[in-house]
């Protein structure tokens, strides 16, 4: 093998892994005018569907990259629910719908919070375009067959060798490495251990194409199709079947993913072929004629772990690099662009000079209890589909097969009984909602400690279902959404804010606000008055609990840096947030 340096040399950042975190870190910095590379060691983008499903806050993300109508575009053009049936043969049945990530009864609550409605893109769709959208803002610079197997870092920057597919190595020495590997590599290497549960199981993903139509019984709204059926030794089976596009994502899609999750140490792979992988969609679909192409198939371990630091010197980790759990309320692939669009614009405000690097060790204290409670979540959903519809059911564990096999069959009989078993089915049915409308957990968290300036205002009380979203101005959230009017037309809160600046909106009033944004610092700030440079939509002084002199400072990302009640001391009073951001303790 042969050494050649030259191939790399110096760099910002240092992107290890072009997965969809890593191509949307890169999209970022490239917008915020970051030098980077990419390197990722497979040859091309995924081959599996994997993750699919893009909520509000990662399509508001994907939108400040001019991403967003892409998706749309190509994924599903609506939102979809949650369908149970008992098989997909002629004699089952259908027996309950339910609306999910922002579909039917809860698309006005989604819609009042976020320009962004929800996407449904499997990532075998999405990297594609992440990837040759990166490589066009970054040319020459995103590099696929390049494996990163050593770091060595000191204070001033990190060197890495790569590995190309034809055994040359190269050494690039950056100032900062971005860890999107999905936990392969850099965390071992940098010494950071991830804490968490055993693994909670073995899961396996078939992808095939089939024509379900028929099948699905006018069923043109639902994402994903739960199959609850009693195996033979009387024990609830639980199966998904996912529409996959890639053109129709109704019941007359393409294409299918089935997933099946198992204990640790059961069969739960496909089969050694495509045959039997073919087998074994006809036999959990109950379709023992079904004409089926397996496309792909493979097999996944279920986790439930955090990593115990997301920064070691200068590499920081995301996406799974940094959280890996179970995929129950896809909460992954969007925690993980959470993390890119968070670390992103303080990398460049420290490259630029604006701070000093202290800023980055808020990324941590940001981001790491997001996922923890992300975690939490998931695995409450995954417990709750471990127990819930074998009860609703009427299932008893460590019964008899007939037994149970008897109850099952009873909720599907005619006559009064049946109707009560149908009914208190779907009522405990409904309680799985939670892992599918879970708005808050979504759009509602905040961060509690960090780079922003706290207003001794209490965090405000979030639904303990995780359904209800409340928006907040208040410091470390989200900011709301809102449409406003201005000389260029429509747009959105989060559309106002440009890469790597400020927003400062005050009051109609608060013209001393403007005045003081309008100061050299060291933040950019773009700062307009809402009243007089912007028509809103809805009452935002009470939506950001502020009066008509105050202002609300937003951070590049998105996040409330600063709140005021009103403009006294507004010179002294910004100056401390831009203090509180940038000099975010160590």
């Amino acid at each position: 093998m042969s050494l050649n340096a030259p191939a790399y040399g110096e760099t910002d950042v240092l992107v290890v892994g072009g997965g969809p975190v890593g191509l949307t870190s890169s999209l970022l910095l490239s917008e915020l005018g970051v030098r980077h590379i990419v390197a990722e060691r497979r040859d091309g983008t995924s081959r599996l569907p994997k993750a699919h499903y893009l909520n509000s806050r990662s399509m508001e993300i994907l939108d400040s990259v001019a991403m967003a109508e892409g998706v749309y575009t190509a994924g599903a053009d609506r939102a979809g629910g949650i369908a149970w049936y008992t098989s997909l043969a002629p004699e089952g049945e259908l027996v309950m719908r339910l609306d999910a990530f922002g579909s039917g009864t809860l698309a006005d609550a989604y819609a009042e919070a976020s320009a962004c409605r929800s996407g449904n893109l499997p990532q075998k769709h999405l990297e594609p375009r992440l990837r040759g959208a990166a490589e066009k803002r970054n040319p020459g610079k995103v590099r696929f067959e390049q494996e990163v197997v050593s770091l060595h870092g000191d204070e001033d920057g990190v060197s890495a060798t790569i590995r190309a597919a034809d055994g040359t190595m190269s050494e690039v020495r950056a100032r900062y490495v971005i860890a999107a590997d999905g936990g392969r590599t850099v965390s071992e290497a940098v010494g950071i251990p991830m804490s968490g549960l055993p693994p909670l199981g073995r899961a396996v993903t078939i992808h095939f194409a089939a024509d379900l139509s028929t099948m699905l019984r006018e069923d043109d709204d639902a994402w994903i199709r739960l199959i609850n059926r009693v195996a033979p030794d009387g024990t609830m089976l639980e199966v998904a079947l996912v529409a996959m596009g890639p053109t129709r994502w109704d019941r007359h899609c393409e294409e299918w993913v089935l997933n099946i999750i198992g204990p640790v140490g059961a069969t739960t792979e496909a089969g050694p072929d495509d045959a039997a992988a073919a087998d074994t969609i006809r036999d959990v679909l109950d379709l023992p004629g079904l004409a089926v192409k397996v496309l792909a198939t493979g097999g996944w371990t279920v986790e439930s772990v955090l990593a115990d630091h997301y920064r070691a010197g200068r590499v920081f980790l995301v996406g799974d690099a940094a959280h890996r759990f179970p995929p129950t309320g896809g909460l992954g692939l969007n925690t993980g662009m959470g993390d890119a669009h968070n670390l992103a614009w303080k990398l460049a405000a420290v490259l630029k000079g604006q701070c000093a690097d202290g800023l980055l060790n808020s990324y941590e204290r940001e981001r790491r209890p997001v996922a923890a409670r992300n975690i939490e979540w998931a695995m409450l959903s995954a417990l709750n589909h471990l127990t819930t519809p074998q009860a609703a059911w009427g299932l008893i564990s460590g019964a008899p097969a007939a037994q149970n096999l008897a109850a099952f069959q009873a909720v599907l009989a005619e006559g009064a009984d049946g109707a009560s078993r149908r009914a208190r089915l779907r009522e405990l049915l409904h309680t799985l909602r939670t892992e599918w409308q879970h708005h808050d957990i979504e759009l509602g968290y905040h961060y509690q400690d960090g780079a922003l300036r706290e207003d001794g205002t209490p965090a405000r009380e979030r639904d303990p279902l995780g359904v209800r979203y409340a928006p907040s101005a208040r410091p470390g959230e989200r900011a709301p959404h809102a449409w406003f009017e201005n000389h260029e037309g429509r747009t959105s809160t989060h559309r106002l804010i440009r890469p790597g600046r400020f927003l400062l909106l005050a009051g109609e009033h608060g013209t001393a606000w403007q005045t003081a944004a309008n100061r050299p610092t060291r933040a950019e700030i773009d700062a307009l008055t809402v009243g007089r440079d912007l028509v809103c939509d809805r009452d935002w002084f009470a939506l950001c609990e502020i009066s008509d002199t105050g202002a609300v400072l937003v951070r590049p990302d998105g996040h409330v840096a600063m709140r005021a009640v009103d403009d006294k001391n507004a010179d002294a009073h910004l100056d401390e947030a831009i203090a509180a951001v940038f000099g975010a303790r160590s």
